[in-house]
């Protein structure tokens, strides 16, 4: 997806778009103007008896994002006791971050809480963007692009819509059939909405999708506004990929979850932070035993030529944990936002980087290119290779994060090895190697690869994948790097003075015995990348430590993370996938078992895809608006490789 960022001009103190030569407010009376049109009439302000946990906003138009800012002032202010807020927003031409800072310093004086905005805001233009603010109990997920394609890939239930954008008659494409379809689509009876306009194409729009609607005096010199309520019943929305259908589910009061590395604790610290009480199982006597447990990781994602379905996920899940990592830590203490060089080793590398910078997808905030004279100045180190510099990105200690994500009141941790599942009579009965029994409601699967061992989950073709990284002594590790450098293989900054680097990529390795032969290979990967203390370490003729585990990766290096598919009616039911993949299935709902979900098949890229997974599942655990669009929570569900290999005809 490609769009631009809003072209501003100032006409004196109000901020105009180019693009629709319309006003975003006037700075001297769009706050008495929001809270005219979109609060006022929604009663933004009304107490949490009347939702469950949660209550949901949408808008059609973010811009310098006015309406969201009064509307969390409001509610901070109301003597009523408030629930979590959810504000959606779709914008089609994203604002630029010095725009934006621009725009607020104007309303200073009347809005609070612009920092926190501020300070998360995505520089990328498109795209899922979830900004989370536990102080004020808000949660902002930004969608950047085509407001109808946006909400169109939207899963939630709105409780209120403010209908904004610029007007109909300068801005008629968003105004549309098929807007107010996906409108209806995520309305609920009861849902409200109100907007600006009075155009009779808006109110004969929303009256045909099934909202009752009426007018009211409008703000100024605007005669009239509309504003109404959904009277239809919700219903049901036909798929043509069924098999991707999300179970509903009663929010629980407590998760156990299996495994207690980086998948693992991120789901119990996004379900602790819900107030679920969550028991993590882990076999080993601590957590990030496996996989999770190098001492440091990049933070980056390396980014496709053109954006995929796996670029958008890295990336989505890139910015989500680098925001997740500065409110957890803002002292970076367990990680360090020092940028990532990502050199070009090879002339296949470098024309692959520059054909990434040609098409012009990510913007210069968030990748950049490099010489190898400029990255040696960032590095503080020699470096012979151009490339590209991620400024956000920078190392994490998974070790150090696991154990702070888990300092929660509502999370346990257990040491036990389950080695079977049973649900009986509305519970599921865990059993471990001992013969100890636990029994719960709902279950995450997040142990790497043995995930699968289970009968329920036996289907998934999941493939442990052995690497091993190489440790300097700490006293070898005196030469200055200042920033994470990839190439073949990375190294961080080290770390109590020692480096951390590797790592190898071992598809038979059975076995997690430090060799030589794989010392040596990170060795040769390191001479590649920064001669000098290739040299340096040689010199000194150290012995190496290091550490061997096994990365779970799927057959399309995407994770798994889902609602666990009940194999056998997923054959029965889908099974014309054979003869016809474009057979239209009526009345075939996927099947699951009952609140059994699954998060794994991260391979290296957990510190930038386990996060946005945990706030996956514990939005869909809690009936919570999810983060992600739905073709790409589609491309992680579990079921995805049943549907595949009926397809191909492989089972």
């Amino acid at each position: 997806m490609t769009i631009s960022r809003a072209d501003i001009i100032w006409r004196s103190a109000t901020p105009f778009s180019n693009q629709y030569n319309d006003a975003y407010f006037n700075t001297i009376d769009g706050l008495n103007e929001s809270l005219h049109v979109f609060l006022e009439p929604n009663n933004v302000d009304r107490g949490s008896s009347i939702f469950d946990k949660t209550l949901i906003i949408a808008e059609t138009g973010f811009g310098s994002g006015l309406n969201f800012f009064q509307t969390i002032k409001t509610r901070a202010h109301s003597h009523t006791k408030m629930t979590w807020l959810h504000y959606i927003a779709a914008e089609k031409h994203p604002i630029s971050s010095s725009d934006f800072q621009k725009i607020l310093s104007k309303l200073k004086k009347n809005l609070t809480n612009q920092s926190l905005v501020i300070n998360q805001y995505p520089e990328t233009p498109y795209g899922f963007h979830r900004l989370i603010f536990p102080d004020i109990s808000t949660s902002l997920t930004l969608l950047f692009g085509d407001a109808t394609e946006c909400y169109s890939q939207l899963l939630a239930n709105v409780d209120i819509w403010y209908l904004d954008g610029f007007s109909p008659s300068k801005n008629p494409e968003m105004w549309s059939p098929e807007l107010f379809r996906e409108i209806a689509r995520l309305s609920k009876p009861g849902t409200t909405f109100s907007t600006f306009t009075s155009a009779s194409k808006v109110r004969k729009g929303l009256e045909a999708v099934g909202f009752e609607v009426r007018k009211q005096p409008g703000f100024g010199k605007k005669r009239e506004m509309s504003l109404g309520t959904f009277t239809k019943d919700k219903t049901p929305i036909e798929s043509d990929k069924p098999w991707f259908g999300i179970p509903e589910t009663d929010t629980p009061e407590a998760v156990t979850i299996i495994g207690g590395g980086l998948a693992g604790c991120s789901t119990a610290h996004s379900l602790a932070q819900r107030g679920v009480k969550v028991t993590i199982i882990e076999k080993a006597q601590r957590l990030a035993s496996g996989g999770s447990g190098n001492r440091q990781g990049a933070l980056y994602a390396k980014l496709p030529i053109s954006p995929t379905k796996q670029g958008e996920l890295h990336l989505s899940g890139f910015l989500y944990s680098v925001n997740f990592l500065k409110q957890l830590d803002p002292q970076q203490t367990l990680w360090s936002q020092c940028g990532v060089a990502q050199l070009a080793t090879s002339d296949k590398e470098r024309s692959r980087q520059q054909q990434m910078l040609d098409n012009g997808h990510y913007p210069s905030t968030l990748v950049q290119h490099k010489t190898a004279l400029e990255l040696s100045d960032i590095a503080d180190s020699t470096i012979k290779h151009d490339g590209l510099f991620f400024p956000d990105a920078g190392w994490v200690s998974p070790i150090d994060l696991c154990n702070t994500l888990t300092s929660h009141p509502n999370i346990e941790v257990i040491q036990a090895q389950v080695s079977d599942l049973n649900f009986s009579n509305g519970c599921w009965a865990l059993t471990s190697n001992d013969g100890d029994m636990h029994h719960c409601s709902h279950i995450v699967l997040c142990n790497a690869e043995l995930a699968n061992q289970f009968q329920e989950t036996a289907h998934l073709p999941l493939k442990a994948i052995r690497g091993q990284v190489s440790i300097t002594p700490p006293s070898a590790s005196t030469s200055p790097l200042n920033t994470v450098i990839c190439g073949d293989g990375y190294i961080s900054p080290a770390l109590n003075k020692r480096f951390c680097f590797g790592a190898t990529f071992d598809l038979k390795g059975q076995n997690l015995d430090i060799t030589a032969t794989d010392h040596q290979k990170n060795l040769d990967k390191l001479a590649h990348a920064l001669p000098s203390i290739h040299k340096e370490l040689m010199e000194k003729e150290i012995t190496l430590e290091g550490r061997a585990a096994f990365r779970c990766s799927t057959p399309d290096y995407m994770p798994v993370v889902g609602a666990a598919p009940v194999y056998e009616h997923f054959i029965d039911n889908y099974s014309k996938l054979r003869q016809d993949k474009n057979w239209r299935f009526d009345d075939a709902k996927a099947k699951h078992h009952p609140n059994l979900f699954i998060n794994t098949g991260h391979g290296s890229k957990g510190l930038i895809t386990c996060p946005i997974s945990a706030e996956l599942l514990a939005s869909m655990l809690c009936n919570e608006p999810l983060p992600l669009p739905k073709d790409l929570i589609d491309a992680i569900n579990p079921s995805r490789f049943i549907i595949k290999n009926l397809i191909k005809q492989a089972i």
